[in-house]
């Protein structure tokens, strides 16, 4: 699309705008690099803060400027990143990312060329942000922004439909594939708008640079959620040095509108007291010896150990004859190398072996009789069926649910299934485990629960 504008040289001029606003941004830059560094030798509490956000961009310049709708039809998405830096309770510190389109068109009853273009944006700068009230106290803050930022943007239009043909807009409003005339009156077919900005714009009198710096504004508020995220709500508007980003050079440079909802996190750090606080009492613990067996407890690898106990450079008691019981718990210290030994580092022979073994059998022999003894006095298997039988139907009709905790307690490892009921089944299993020693059990206990078998 070309457009016939009247081009205005005025090379220093702009020069002298560049100038003047690089100087700002480097002043700027240097008081805030300070205030950086006072606040990371005085606190260092907090680093840094990380804020995202979403929002929408609405352009305000040339196009669309005499279009019968505003300029909040034809919004687009863009998405915003910082990094903060608080400096103090009232004052921060921001780098700024911001990406999305910005696009217009225009909506009117002449029959003028109805224009409209969408570009890329890609902004990047710094700002500094005042708040009205005090960041630690407040839960609801308002602040206002300013800063100074770089532009990169590259305007497209919708000229051609789907189809590839170009848009002609006739006086009776429709869009025709044929200029307006008397003859194409005849011939013209209407075609629709795609809404695809596929042709770059260009203009004919000017190569001008896609490129800019832009003047941030916003207003915004700050709403603390918990100690380290925040939400927050923002206007910001953007004063381009550029009369080109709807490729249309015409009254004043243009400008676009970001309003946008993010949220904060902050990071933070220890102070710098409490950081050396932290270092010395590590110091202190590199230090330390718990059990004062000479070894460092960073090194010891058996903590512990009794006063007064030899230990070897690992901080682990003396073994002489290695094994595995240590000399102050030892009972024979010169055991043969290999050899298997008790708890108490005593060898294990054969022949003490084979009084071990028979030592179990009689006492197991002797469980067995004492109980056959106790338990014939007892009433039948068969009987206690009947007897279980009984209880079920007592507790069917009563509606009574026993709980474990009626058991007592060192009888309740009989309750198998843990229903707080002991069967006859449960009581055979509890004699079972306790001829196979698989639980500790005595006969006292086995006549007492079969006394409980009958009381439930």
């Amino acid at each position: 699309m070309k457009v016939s504008v009247k081009k205005i040289k005025r090379p220093l001029f702009y020069s002298l705008k560049i100038a003047k606003a690089t100087f700002l941004f480097f002043c700027f830059s240097l008081i805030s690099f300070c205030l950086l560094a006072q606040s990371s030798e005085n606190k260092e509490r907090e680093l840094i803060a990380l804020s995202g956000g979403v929002g929408v961009l609405s352009f305000h310049g040339d196009v669309g400027s005499n279009s019968l709708v505003g300029a909040y039809s034809f919004i687009r998405s863009g998405y915003a990143f910082s990094i903060d830096k608080y400096l103090g309770s009232r004052v921060s510190l921001s780098v700024d990312f911001l990406k999305g389109k910005i696009a217009r068109d225009e909506k009117s009853s002449d029959n003028l060329p109805k224009l409209n273009f969408e570009s890329p944006i890609t902004q990047i700068g710094i700002r500094g942000s005042y708040f009205l009230a005090n960041l630690n106290t407040s839960t609801i803050n308002p602040f206002i922004s300013a800063g100074f930022s770089y532009l990169k943007f590259d305007p497209y239009s919708d000229l051609l439909d789907a189809n590839g043909k170009r848009y002609n807009y006739w006086k009776d409003g429709s869009i025709r594939d044929l200029p307006e005339s008397g003859f194409n009156y005849f011939f013209a077919q209407k075609i629709d708008r795609d809404y695809l900005y596929e042709t770059k714009l260009t203009d004919s009198t000017s190569n001008y640079k896609r490129s800019t710096f832009t003047i941030p504004l916003s207003i915004g508020v700050k709403m603390k959620l918990t100690s380290r995220l925040d939400a927050n709500l923002l206007v910001a508007y953007n004063y381009s040095f550029s009369d080109y980003l709807d490729n249309v050079k015409s009254s004043g440079n243009d400008a676009f509108v970001f309003t946008s909802a993010s949220l904060t996190y902050h990071l933070f750090a220890l102070s710098k007291k409490d950081r050396e606080q932290v270092s010395q009492l590590f110091a202190e613990m590199d230090k330390s010896d718990s059990d004062d067996d000479g070894i460092l407890d960073s090194d010891d690898l058996c903590p512990g150990t009794p006063n007064s106990v030899k230990v070897d450079v690992r901080g682990c008691p003396i073994d002489s004859d290695a094994d595995g019981v240590p000399d102050y718990l030892d009972k024979e210290k010169n055991s043969k190398s290999g050899a298997m030994v008790d708890a108490d580092g005593v060898e294990i022979t054969k022949a003490r072996m084979k009084a071990l073994s028979k030592e179990n059998n009689v006492e197991a022999s002797a469980r067995k009789d004492v109980f056959n003894k106790d338990f014939n006095e007892k009433p039948s298997v068969e009987f206690m069926k009947q007897i279980e039988e009984m209880q079920k139907e007592n507790r069917k009709n009563n509606s009574e649910t026993n709980s474990t905790s009626n058991i007592p307690f060192d009888l309740r490892v009989a309750d198998w299934n843990k229903d707080g009921n002991i069967s006859s089944d449960e009581i055979a299993k509890t004699i079972d485990a306790f001829f196979d020693g698989t639980i500790t059990f005595s006969a006292e206990q086995i006549n007492r629960l079969i006394d409980y078998f009958f009381e439930q």
